[in-house]
């Protein structure tokens, strides 16, 4: 099951070093979270701002894991020894998702190949299978979706709270996001980049079925 995990303003510790780290560490700094990195400090400069814990796997790990509780996740990209003694500390008292590069037998999850376009994100996951063949898929569907597409994404996101507010029935409700999404004039005005005519045209969609409901 694909799921899409709300991580805005919620602790994420990620622990290892070198690429896999930095990259990790974009992901979930693009999700909105608080991340907290332990192991060398990141070479990229944009990921200086991060909340960095020097920790070369010796010492105590339940002191790093108690320092921020509660955490939401904690990932690893370490060897498979380490790995298994950070996923073991983190399930033994504070129960987060966790995740360990490579190693599906350590995950509550697997972390699927994200295409990521404007608003849109579609996840191709291989469940662990072919970390390889989930991107070179990912690659595939971002060449698939159009600017039509994002800027139909831009407009339903601005007009779903109206059609909440003006039709009270789910069903019309439904018919009405389908027709302004299968309207011939409306996605010519998206393709051509008018998307003030397309949101009026729209609006006029939704005061239609609104007003022959109250009828």
């Amino acid at each position: 099951m694909l799921v899409d995990l709300n991580l805005q303003n919620k602790i994420v510790i990620v622990v290892g070093e070198g690429d896999e780290l930095e990259t990790r560490i974009r992901q979930f700094l693009d999700a909105g979270a608080k991340v907290i990195g332990a192991g060398k400090r990141p070479t990229k400069k944009s990921l200086k701002s991060v909340k960095f814990v020097k920790w070369n796997g010796r010492g105590e790990l339940n002191e790093l894991m108690e320092k921020y509780d509660p955490y939401a996740l904690v990932l690893a990209t370490t060897n498979k020894r380490l790995a298994s003694k950070i996923a073991k500390s983190a399930r033994r008292k504070h129960h987060p998702l966790v995740y360990a590069v490579d190693m599906p037998d350590l995950n509550d999850f697997n972390m699927p190949a994200v295409a990521k376009l404007g608003d849109i994100r579609v996840a191709v996951s291989t469940a662990g299978l072919s970390p390889a063949m989930a991107s070179i898929l990912r690659k595939k569907i971002e060449r698939i979706i159009t600017t039509e597409d994002l800027q139909e994404v831009k407009l339903q996101g601005l007009i779903r709270n109206r059609i909440r507010h003006r039709i009270q029935n789910a069903e019309l409700r439904k018919r009405c996001i389908y027709k302004i999404i299968h309207n011939e004039q409306i996605r010519k005005y998206l393709q051509d980049n008018k998307f003030e005519q397309a949101k009026k045209l729209a609006s006029k969609q939704i005061e239609s079925i609104a007003n022959r409901e109250m009828s």
